[in-house]
């Protein structure tokens, strides 16, 4: 049984909250957190502010000529001369913008590591035209497991750019740090409770989002939390010991209220995984198959979601049907196209099954980028001519079924298994040889005819 944290605290007017992502998440969609978090604090009686202010970012950004330059201040905190009237804009537009809202606290939430260095910086900002204003930040982006080696919040913290910070789901956190309870599990520490009531949280509240600044508008569905698969080289079941999951009537309501509220029938889920639970998975794909049939064209569901290859006999055919009736676009992650490779790193589908899914898309029509990482530090040199070649192999699925591949390198993330299972120095050795087989891949790859996004 969990405890309970909450407190009674007694009737008093409560603190108004302001609460945004910060940059840069590379992503030209709506980001979910700001307008999840608003909805459980209105639920509650507490007056917020709900922005995705990334997406300013990533628009000045997306054709800026110095576009390299303002990605090494973000990733890397390097600054260069031609930037910085830049900077100061960025964060004064920031700045202004949060404070308009004559907020008593701020919400920074960060999507990934990549948006510390920034929040370090607008926090500064924020302590000096508002010192009164209380600063908390949450999100993935803290990368606070009690073994990593960054404790950003920490830091920060120590240093007075932040009054506090939240880990891990901030849904009932936040609502009890702004009624003043500071005791509550994820505040200020590593340790945090999960939502034991997952289908009962209220549906997010996007109505202070600007979805004219988006290329694509498509809302973020929360519909898992952690993962069936135990991959080493991902620090998600690290997190969320537990799946969670929707069901499929709580995601097609959220569906349905969105459609009426916002006039937006394109929706992603953003989880790790949008058939963990393969179940409910095949009873959502076919209400939005029904659904799709008592519509025009131009008012049909249309959805992305990460997608894990299973054994064949478990994605039958009438599946891709219903998939392909729902407008599914699949992102697949397959990591390494080296059987053993893959199977030993938590990937539980062999070749034969890979072949059964990509013929099924292809056989529906349906479209699908694949999630790679090139040179997997258990593949070896035969391994690598073996990727090669399963590329020319299936050269027939560029830029057809396969809409494109994302290509990123190995990395050793905090909390997951592959950190403790392999030699740091010997993957540090072989840094180059991985990054040269990755840019051979590539090239051959191109000349096959695939559309490729590289992380490296």
């Amino acid at each position: 049984m969990l405890k309970d944290y909450t407190t009674n605290v007694k009737t008093v007017a409560l603190p108004k909250v302001v609460i945004t992502t910060v940059p840069f998440t590379d992503e030209n969609t709506p980001l979910a957190a700001p307008a999840v978090l608003k909805a459980s604090l209105q639920a509650n009686g507490i007056e917020c502010v709900g922005l995705d202010l990334n997406i300013e970012i990533y628009n000045k950004l997306q054709n800026h000529p110095n576009r390299q330059l303002f990605l090494n201040f973000f990733y890397y905190q390097k600054i260069n001369e031609n930037i910085v009237d830049d900077l100061n804009r960025m964060l004064d537009f920031y700045a202004v913008e949060l404070l308009s809202h004559n907020p008593d606290i701020i919400g920074l939430s960060l999507f990934s590591r990549e948006c510390q260095t920034f929040t370090a910086w607008l926090c500064a900002v924020l302590r000096q035209r508002a010192p009164t204003v209380k600063i908390v930040i949450g999100g993935p982006g803290l990368e606070t497991l009690e073994n990593s080696l960054f404790k950003f919040p920490d830091r920060i913290k120590k240093l007075g750019l932040i009054d506090d910070y939240i880990t891990g789901d901030g849904e009932n956190s936040l609502v009890e740090y702004v009624r003043g309870n500071t005791v509550y599990p994820g505040i200020n520490t590593s340790s945090w409770q999960p939502n034991a009531e997952f289908n009962n949280l209220p549906i997010p509240d996007f109505s202070d989002y600007r979805f004219f600044k988006y290329q694509y508008t498509l809302l973020p569905i929360v519909d898992s939390r952690g993962c069936v698969q135990s991959c080493e080289f991902c620090d998600v079941i690290a997190f969320w010991k537990k799946f969670q999951y929707l069901t499929a009537e709580n995601i097609f309501q959220q569906m349905m209220t969105h459609i009426k509220t916002y006039g937006v029938y394109r929706f992603q889920f953003a989880s790790s995984i949008c058939n963990g639970n393969l179940r409910e998975f095949k009873k959502l794909v076919k209400m939005m198959a029904d659904y799709n049939m008592t519509v025009t064209v131009g008012e049909q569901l249309h959805w992305v979601g990460s997608f894990i290859v299973r054994p064949a006999a478990q994605h039958k055919e009438e599946l891709f049907e219903l998939i392909k009736k729902s407008n599914g676009f699949l992102l697949t992650g397959v990591e390494s196209i080296v059987e053993h490779v893959r199977i030993d790193l938590g990937k539980h589908f062999n070749n034969t099954d890979l072949e059964h899914h990509l013929q099924m898309l292809k056989k529906y029509q349906l479209k699908t980028n694949l999630l790679m990482i090139a040179a997997y530090p258990t593949e070896t040199l035969e391994d690598y001519e073996t990727v090669k070649q399963w590329f020319v192999d299936h050269a027939d699925y560029a830029n057809n079924t396969i809409e494109s591949v994302q290509i990123t390198l190995p990395g050793i993330l905090a909390g997951t298994v592959l950190e403790t299972k392999i030699d740091h120095d010997e993957f540090n050795d072989k840094k180059l040889l991985r990054r040269q087989h990755a840019q051979n891949l590539v090239e051959i790859m191109k000349k096959c005819g695939y559309n490729l996004h590289t992380f490296f």
